[in-house]
């Protein structure tokens, strides 16, 4: 009988990742962000100028989210599924439009997200 082949930290990380709840990767996020969770990770930089005050996107943050979207060729529904979240939530689109307010969970998804995609908007 062939032996199951062992996961990979990154794909536990993954799977761990697609079965939180929001709240739970917000606080994991949250925790990313404290000074001493990232010394055991050489090269691991979360400074990224910060994308909302509150829970209102800054204009510099829409124009990268939309730069990225121009270069994916991506809806606001897109990415909302990328992050983990219900496609069909217009809380993006709105956000994007008419300044309207996001959960911090969403918020916390899309500082990840856009350092992710940095390469997309710098190739």
């Amino acid at each position: 009988m062939p032996s199951k082949q062992k996961r990979t930290r990154l794909e536990k990380l993954q799977n761990s990742w697609t079965k939180a709840t929001a709240e739970e990767r917000f606080g994991f996020l949250a925790w990313l962000r404290q000074p001493d969770a990232a010394s055991d990770a050489p090269g691991l930089s979360l400074g990224t100028p910060p994308i909302a005050s509150g829970r209102y996107l800054l204009p510099s943050a829409i124009a990268r989210i939309r730069a990225v979207m121009d270069a994916r060729c991506l809806a606001p529904a897109d990415v909302m599924a990328e992050i983990g979240f219900e496609p069909d939530d217009p809380s993006l689109a709105r956000a994007l439009d008419g300044n309207a307010s996001l959960r911090l969970a969403v918020v916390a998804a899309l500082e990840l997200w856009l350092v992710a995609n940095n390469a997309s908007t710098t190739a």
